[in-house]
């Protein structure tokens, strides 16, 4: 059994890799500085300033810091011709009421007033550095990640479609700590669990969505950026798992006219077009609009699979004063899948004799009742309101409504058998067929006063806030049979369906109040203390009532030790309701999560951050079966997870850009009934992980300009432990063992003027793995290869 090295030992463990990366990184920095301000061509059209400042850092090969929130809402005219970077900077500049400031590291930092950019090139310093550095998620306000005593990670936009992300699971794999697509191919939901196995709540603008398996998976075009707060996070967004929160933050209207027109094909006939477009309603710039739309028609890896989608998200911006904001965000998505999923025994793939492993594309499902069609529209209302430079109101809420219709026919290879066939020859399996249906209306509302203020040296920032959700859900479920099924040759039966037997509706609702405060001392030390108190309440048709009422807290402390160093520690809570009673009548407690976090942060430019965290979480309160009363369960169930994280990103003279990260988790079932499962290993997570991205754009000349990008990530071998009863009524305990794997991505791209041209290919050497494998029954097939070609066309 692994042991997790002391809080000792982890510490020198962080300086030790930050002491290895600083001769590279400060590589880079005396590269960037040396970067010549030779003119070039630069090709950038009218629109948002944030997206020709991010266009500028790839054509230039420079990189400008700037703040997300100072960009939002401002419009450049463009910029044309051939120029220094800090030529190209004031041109884009001009009119805005930003200004490029030195850092002193040869980078550019974007502010308000101040001088700008010298557009003859003399007060211009050799290179310009473009990256954001903020996120609200930790903190529910705008808060520098230096600053924040918890790991966050934000991918931007632009990072997912370098990447080929075709859904939010995909677009995370580079991200540590996170296990994406655990089941392998699966094309109903993005299901992603963090810090040993505990499930990431997925949000969008900050706000719950519904259950994964009622609503349609996010679509990655319609999001701005993600951010992944890893660890419990109950105090700012109430009920979930010890996993964290990941928060999808949706594309929202901008004042200048902007847009883009795209289409793709790739794989598995894979058809979607796109658009994106953008500007102003009126002549005073108080009103603009934005409309996102996505249509595709796709198959997948397995044979008689479907992919397809609609999704179309107009939303409207308001802003009266420089002091008010108001954006209501639409949307409607309907997605249609067949053959979602890939599982196929274990005894037929990574335990098969040789010449009998089935193929990835493999379908032994039936043709036609193999379906998960979701159907999600929803009305966001965002709201924010500065009534002075002290006091800030931000509210927030979304109506949804979701509606899910699967069909599913399953091998029978869960029951714990070591041989599921039926014949002879060992190739039928018998299969069973389980239809659901859902109708999910949720409510979900949060309201926040932000107070800054000063007592004596230490400078406040209070947040207190109120949100509440509430859903209502329908759920149907309907068995029927199928006959059994050659592995080998399918021969395709067709099924017999029982009736739909409708399962009592359920309301849930949740009313929390929480207050924070972020104090900050002599500009380098941030202090965090957050509270909670929450009602949730969960009524099931027919059944009496269950209402939790829970307090979380959190507390971090973060110091800056100059040369951009910052330590921080960290604690933090969470909860999740445990629906259900005992034999007893008794209500069960909810589930809770405790972590403790150490870590070290480190910004020794603006083009450079990284990072490295160990951390300990605990879940407990899980469910087991009671030793006395096999009709029973009881809460005597505790996982612990322990790890360390490294995260690295920094940008290179010539618009050369480089990401890597790191995991190393042990997770372990700590406490349960059963002494056999005490110290057994979490199922699909890997105690290593790695990824490591980069991406080079060159200047060919001509309005025309390359970029290669290419990326390896790895997964290492996971491992189940089951204990089974054998004929003599013992124990017997099996394991099974799933190989680790290492992918390679690329993406290939040609930009001449407002048009592009990108190529991206995920699982480039057609690699065949598998994601997860479990005792005696199944394996969730890896991805194949996919190749996506996009043309597209910026206005």
């Amino acid at each position: 059994m692994t042991r997790f090295p002391t809080s000792t030992s982890c510490i020198a463990v962080a300086l030790a890799t930050l002491s290895a990366v600083a001769p590279v990184l400060a590589s880079a920095q005396a590269n960037s500085a040396q970067a010549a301000a030779a003119p070039r061509a630069i090709a950038i059209e009218r629109g948002p300033l944030g997206a020709a400042i991010a266009r500028l850092g790839r054509q230039a090969g420079v990189v400008i810091v700037a703040d997300p929130a100072v960009l939002r809402g401002r419009s450049t005219p463009g910029v044309r011709g051939r120029f220094t970077a800090g030529e190209a900077l004031a041109r884009l500049l001009a009119g805005t009421g930003l200004s490029a400031r030195p850092d002193g590291d040869g980078g550019f930092t974007l502010v308000s007033g101040a001088k700008t950019a010298s557009a003859g090139g003399d007060d211009v310093p050799s290179d310009i550095t473009v990256m954001g550095n903020r996120a609200v998620t930790a903190t529910k306000t705008d808060t520098k990640l230096t600053e924040t005593p918890q790991s966050i990670s934000a991918i931007t936009g632009e990072q997912i479609a370098a990447r080929g992300a075709i859904g939010l699971q995909e677009a995370l794999r580079y991200t540590p700590g996170l296990r994406t697509e655990p089941n392998g191919v699966d094309n109903r939901w993005d299901y992603v669990t963090a810090r040993g196995g505990f499930p990431a709540a997925q949000f969008v603008d900050g706000m719950k969505r519904a259950d994964i398996s009622a609503a349609p998976r996010t679509d990655v075009y319609t999001f701005e950026r993600v951010e992944v707060l890893r660890g419990p996070s109950s105090v700012l967004y109430g009920q979930g798992a010890a996993g964290g929160i990941i928060n999808t933050i949706s594309k929202r209207p901008e004042f200048k006219a902007a847009g883009e027109i795209a289409v793709q094909y790739g794989t598995f006939d894979r058809k979607q077009a796109q658009v994106d477009v953008t500007g102003a309603l009126d002549a005073n710039g108080t009103l603009a609009a934005r409309f996102v739309g996505v249509v595709r028609d796709s198959g997948n890896q397995v044979d008689f699979g479907r992919d397809d989608r609609i999704a179309l998200a107009p939303s409207i911006r308001f802003q009266p004063d420089e002091n008010t904001d108001i954006t209501l965000l639409g949307l409607y998505q309907r997605d249609k899948a067949a053959a979602i999923s890939a599982y196929v025994p274990e005894v037929a793939s990574v335990n098969a004799p040789a010449g009998r492993r089935l193929s990835r594309s493999t379908f032994l499902g039936e043709p036609g009742h193999d379906y998960y069609d979701t159907e999600e529209k929803s009305a966001t209302l965002l709201v924010t309101h500065r009534f002075s430079d002290a006091i800030r109101y931000s509210g927030a809420v979304r109506y949804s409504r979701y509606k899910s219709d699967n069909g599913t026919v399953n091998l029978s290879v869960w029951s714990g058998l070591e041989n599921p066939f039926i014949d002879a020859a060992n190739t039928q399996i018998e299969r069973t067929v389980f239809d659901f249906r859902s109708r999910v209306n949720m409510l979900t509302t949060d309201h926040n006063l932000t107070f800054d203020f000063a007592t004596g040296p230490f400078e406040h920032k209070v947040l207190v806030g109120i949100d509440y959700l509430r859903s209502s859900a329908h759920t149907d479920y309907a068995f029927g049979t199928a006959g059994p099924i050659d592995i080998y040759a399918p021969v395709y039966t067709g099924v017999e369906m029982g009736a739909f037997d409708a399962q009592p509706r359920q309301v849930a609702s949740q009313l929390g109040i929480y207050v924070q405060d972020q104090i900050r001392y002599a500009d380098r030390v941030t202090l965090v203390l957050g509270a909670r108190r929450d009602r949730a309440r969960t009524v099931n048709e027919g059944v009496d009532r269950q209402v939790d009422t829970v307090t979380t807290f959190r507390a971090g402390l973060i110091g800056d030790l100059g040369s951009g160093i910052a330590p921080y520690v960290s604690y933090s809570e969470s909860f999740q309701p445990t629906l259900g009673l005992n034999v007893y009548g008794e209500a069960y407690l909810p589930q809770r999560g405790t972590q403790y976090e150490v870590g070290v942060k480190w910004q020794p430019t603006p083009a450079i951050l990284a990072s490295i965290a160990a951390f300990d979480v605990k879940g407990t309160n899980r469910l087991q079966t009671d030793p006395t009363n096999v009709n029973n369960q009881i809460q005597q169930g505790e996982v612990k997870s322990k790890g360390i994280e490294v995260e690295a990103a920094w940008t290179v003279a010539r618009d050369f850009t480089l990401s890597a990260s790191y995991a190393y988790v042990d997770a372990e079932i700590s406490k349960a009934t059963d002494p056999l499962e005490v110290g057994a290993p979490i199922p699909t997570v890997a105690k290593h992980s790695a990824g490591i991205w980069g991406e080079k754009s060159l200047d060919l000349g001509g309005d025309t300009g390359l970029r290669l990008g290419g990326g390896v990530r790895y997964v290492g071998p996971t491992n189940e432990l089951a204990v089974y009863q054998d004929d003599a009524g013992g124990s017997v305990v099996d394991t099974q063992r799933t190989p680790g794997y290492t992918l390679v991505d690329a993406l290939l791209a040609l930009d001449w003027k407002q048009w592009s041209l990108a190529v991206n290919a995920t699982n480039l050497f057609d690699k065949t793995y598998y994601s997860s494998c479990s005792v005696r029954s199944a394996c969730g097939t890896g991805y194949a290869r996919t190749v996506i070609g996009t043309l597209g066309y910026r206005f």
